[in-house]
């Protein structure tokens, strides 16, 4: 009877020092999603030029191995150093729905390994935004009745209960779920076309901070494969339909082309004489979305037929 008394008693006191957020991947109440979960439909299909932070060797540094579907396999990832970052994009924007919009995955061997990094999102590729965090990890060697954010050192552990709104959060095959609507409304920020998601690693020595100002902590020093490093993410929600064209005009003796695009798309201008559905020719190569806004320009050759007619027609993934 002692016995069983007191492991009643260790599991209380375990409940008790667990922070206020979701629990690790695989228990009641956790966010974590899995790679297989059927709500994914889409998976970041490019990138923009990384910007690697320290301790990071060449051979991690191959960003295409963050496209596509997340996997299991710890070497295949994209590693960007103590401080860095990478902004990623998709074959269609990526919308607020109800619920997680998308999600990020790392590499985490083990429930309580986790290096963390910030998310920012991007209608525009100029303006981000970034989800709001809240962290009060405490090295797990100190006494309960500490309660202030403290150092976990380069092996230390993060519970996932004391974070939230980090990318990181869950070991690999898991990923952090992240719902557009936590993100404050703003004209710079069209939630139904997000085209760009950056990652931003965290150097977890306390001097980076959460929203409320106190101090992140992961797993530091690190070397070699030093900070975050991203699986995949795997979109939820995203923006499919049909896109405008924005300008459709004669300029200085070209004839200009601008549409809504995504930079993870790509186009074909077409032509034709008639309206024919069956006249439609194309009209140079193939053109990927652009990756500096949401808007696509391309200027043509005006031909010298009495008449003409253009379109843009997105090709399929």
């Amino acid at each position: 009877m002692m016995k069983a008394t007191l492991m009643i008693w260790m599991a209380a006191a375990a409940m008790a020092v667990a922070g206020p957020y979701a629990p690790r991947a695989g228990v009641s109440g956790s966010t974590a999603i899995h790679k297989d979960d059927v709500r994914f439909v889409a998976w970041a299909n490019g990138n923009l030029t990384p910007e690697y932070g320290t301790d990071v060797d060449a051979g991690w540094k191959t960003p295409a191995k963050a496209w596509g579907k997340a996997t299991t396999d710890v070497y295949d990832i994209v590693c960007l150093g103590n401080g860095g970052r990478i902004t990623m994009f998709f074959p269609h924007a990526i919308r607020d729905g109800a619920g997680a919009d998308f999600a990020v995955f790392e590499n985490g061997f083990s429930d309580n390994f986790l290096e963390l990094a910030f998310v920012e999102v991007s209608s525009d590729g100029v303006n981000f935004f970034r989800f709001p965090t809240f962290s009060q990890t405490k090295n797990p060697d100190l006494k309960p009745e500490v309660k202030v954010p403290t150092p976990v050192g380069g092996f230390g552990s993060v519970d996932p209960t004391d974070i939230h709104g980090f990318a990181g959060k869950y070991k690999g095959g898991y990923g952090t779920p992240f719902d557009l609507s936590e993100l404050p409304i703003s004209p710079l920020l069209d939630k139904q076309r997000i085209r760009f998601v950056r990652i931003v690693d965290i150097v977890g020595d306390g001097f980076t901070k959460d929203s409320r100002g106190l101090p992140v902590y992961d797993p530091t020093p690190t070397i070699g494969s030093g900070g975050f490093d991203l699986d995949a993410i795997g979109v939820i929600h995203q923006n499919d339909g049909e896109f405008p064209v924005v300008q459709a005009e004669v300029v200085a003796g070209e004839f200009q082309l601008a549409w809504v695009s995504n930079p993870g798309s790509r186009y074909q201008i077409e032509r034709s004489l008639t309206l024919n559905s069956e006249g439609w020719l194309p009209v140079g190569g193939v053109i990927a979305g652009s990756t500096v806004s949401g808007i696509t320009s391309q200027p043509q050759a005006i031909p010298g037929d009495s008449k003409c007619f253009w379109r843009v027609r997105r090709l399929a993934d």
